[in-house]
């Protein structure tokens, strides 16, 4: 078997048909490829989309996993599969058919150790979805992560999903299962620091459907915010100052916010920084529903806000909680 393609799962009732529909769909590499999902004990009808499924296409394999979080799901997909590659793929995206050759080629060209390629947002038939993909293209929403780079193929920190060669992940040790979020940050961050390369290839493209209300945006970036913590504990030299900026500006909000009834300085300093804040993200969320629809300004203004909202609330909730030594149940649980 050339490739064994894993797909982490749990409770994606409206996304999953459509995810395994596509992937039986690819090309065949040489050598063939099989396809494990790995169920975290969904509860909302997905497994009964998987069960029949599964009676139309024999070769699917499905695995449980009690652990629930993505990392344990990997771990176990890769301690079942046969193929010589790993590729990870995501239920709420859609790949092209030759994604499978085209990552193989890929790897076989650059002799990588992760070989990926590029995010590209989804519109749906909502405001509120299309807004969130609008704000996915901007920079200082998403530092560039989810762009099309036209043209690129080179080095970088990581990628989606990835495919790897099942010795080397075998090599560095797996996917780390105290990582709920930001697993594939770190694991790239290992292989990197072991000497190996991460390649990624604009040519390689993958819609990608964001949340569809900005709660579960929100609680997305929550999710990113707190376990990029964990990440940066573990591997220090990992982190960057993009890293500390939206956990900075709500830091900021707070401080003048509770020292501003003190004095009219204080005051007049809270009101220029909040201002200067949502001018500067009201003209880039201009910018970007330019590109698009002028009436999606309002929706990526507040998709962009409360991207750095809550990747700052998260981050600075577990700084906090690590320096004095507690953990809340609620946001632990919330955030897996």
């Amino acid at each position: 078997m050339k490739v064994s393609v894993l797909i982490p799962c749990r409770n994606e009732v409206q996304y999953i048909e459509r995810c395994i529909n596509n992937v039986f769909d690819f090309y065949e590499p040489h050598g063939g490829f099989e396809v494990i999902l790995i169920d975290g004990t969904s509860t909302d009808g997905t497994r009964e989309i998987l069960s029949r499924l599964k009676s139309q296409l024999p070769d699917l394999v499905v695995i449980d996993n009690p652990g629930k979080t993505v990392p344990r799901a990997m771990n176990l997909g890769i301690q079942q599969a046969k193929g010589e590659y790993i590729v990870r793929a995501d239920v709420r995206c859609i790949h092209s058919k030759s994604y499978l050759r085209d990552l193989i080629e890929l790897s076989g060209k650059t002799g990588a150790d992760n070989v990926g390629g590029v995010l590209v947002p989804e519109f749906g038939n909502t405001y509120t979805q299309n807004a969130i993909a609008l704000a996915y293209r901007s920079r200082i929403a998403m530092g560039g992560a989810l762009r099309e780079r036209n043209g690129f193929v080179g080095e970088t920190d990581t990628v989606y999903g990835g495919c790897f060669k099942r010795e080397r992940l075998i090599e560095v040790g797996l996917y780390d299962e105290e990582m709920v979020r930001n697993q594939d940050d770190e694991l790239s961050f290992r292989i990197r620091e072991k000497g190996g390369k991460i390649i990624q290839s604009s040519k390689i493209k993958i819609q990608y459907q964001p949340r569809k209300y900005f709660q579960q945006l929100f609680k997305q970036f929550l999710q990113y915010g707190y376990w990029k913590v964990a990440v940066i504990k573990k591997h220090p030299r990992q982190a960057s100052i993009r890293h500390f900026l939206p956990s900075m500006l709500i830091l900021g909000f707070i401080i003048l916010g509770l020292f501003s009834p003190l004095h009219p300085y204080i005051f007049g300093g809270f009101i220029v920084y909040i201002g200067s804040y949502i001018i500067a993200v009201g003209l880039e969320s201009l910018r970007i529903a330019l590109q698009r629809r002028v009436q999606s300004w309002p929706g990526v203004w507040a998709a962009i806000c409360l991207i750095h909202v809550g990747f700052g609330v998260g981050f600075l909730w577990n700084m906090i909680c690590r320096i004095f030594g507690v953990k809340i149940k609620w946001f632990e649980t919330l955030s897996r």
